[in-house]
C-alpha cells in the first residue's frame, strides 16, 4: 500500500520540524536550507497501561515530540492544569473510572485549543460517534496501531495545530487594529469626517466623469 500521497516523504522517516521547499528536514551542515525556529511541541498520552504510553512515548518522543503520560482520566486533567503548552492529547477509550469519551469532552470544555485523539481498540459505531459528537475528536488511532500511520496523523495533527494558531494570531491583531481605528475616531473625530469628506468628493468626481462621457 503506497503512503506517501499528500504528505512530505520525509515524514515516513523521520524529522517533522524544521522543513525544506520539499517539505522534509535538513541538517544544519553546509549547503543546506536555513533552519527555522521551531516551536516545542507537547503530548499528553493518558492510557492505564503503562507498556501502550511507554510504547507511544518512545515512538513520538523519537520524532522530536515532548510526551507528558498519565495512567488516568483524572491525573491526565492533573497533567494539563499543571503543564501549560500542551497542544495535543492522545487517550485511550477503555480505562478503568473515567473514560476517554468522558476525558476528550472536559478537554474540549476547559482546553478548547487542545486537540483531541481517541486511542481505542473498540470498533464499535456507538464509540465513534459519542467521540465526536462529545470529545469533538480530531482522529480516531486503532489499536494496535501502525507505526508510520500514527506518526504521519501526528504530523498532520500539528499542522493543523499551527494553521489553528495561526488564525488565532491574525484574529487577534485584526481586533486590535480595529480597536485603535475607533479610539483614533472617538479622540479625533475630525479624522472621520475629512475621510468621509474625501469619499464624497470622490463619488461627485467619478459622477461628473460618467455625465461627461454620456453626453
Amino acid at each position: 500500500m503506497t503512503l506517501n500521497r499528500g504528505f512530505p516523504r520525509c515524514v515516513l522517516r523521520r524529522g517533522m520540524h524544521t522543513e525544506t521547499s520539499d517539505g522534509c528536514s535538513r541538517g544544519n551542515r553546509k549547503g543546506s536550507f536555513a533552519m527555522k525556529a521551531v516551536k516545542e511541541k507537547n503530548i499528553l498520552v493518558v492510557d492505564d497501561e503503562e507498556t501502550v504510553r511507554e510504547s507511544l512515548a518512545a515512538i513520538l518522543e523519537r520524532e522530536g515530540y515532548r510526551v507528558f503520560q498519565a495512567e488516568s482520566g483524572d491525573e491526565g486533567l492533573r497533567v494539563l492544569k499543571e503543564t501549560p503548552g500542551i497542544q495535543l492529547v492522545i487517550s485511550d477509550h477503555n480505562m478503568p473510572g473515567m473514560s476517554g469519551i468522558e476525558l476528550l469532552k472536559l478537554v474540549r470544555e476547559r482546553y478548547p485549543n487542545v486537540t483531541r485523539i481517541m486511542l481505542t481498540g473498540d470498533p464499535d459505531p456507538q464509540v465513534i460517534i459519542r467521540s465526536i459528537n462529545e470529545g469533538e475528536v480530531y482522529r480516531f488511532i486503532k489499536k494496535p496501531w501502525d507505526n508510520t500511520m500514527l506518526r504521519v496523523t501526528i504530523y498532520f495533527a500539528f499542522e493543523a495545530i499551527q494553521l489553528e494558531e495561526e488564525n488565532r494570531r491574525l484574529v487577534a491583531a485584526l481586533r486590535r487594529q480595529m480597536n485603535f481605528l475607533k479610539d483614533l475616531e472617538r479622540d479625533f473625530p475630525y479624522l472621520a469626517a475629512l475621510t468621509r469628506d474625501e469619499d464624497a468628493q470622490l463619488l461627485l468626481a467619478e459622477a461628473d466623469l460618467v455625465q461627461t462621457s454620456g453626453s
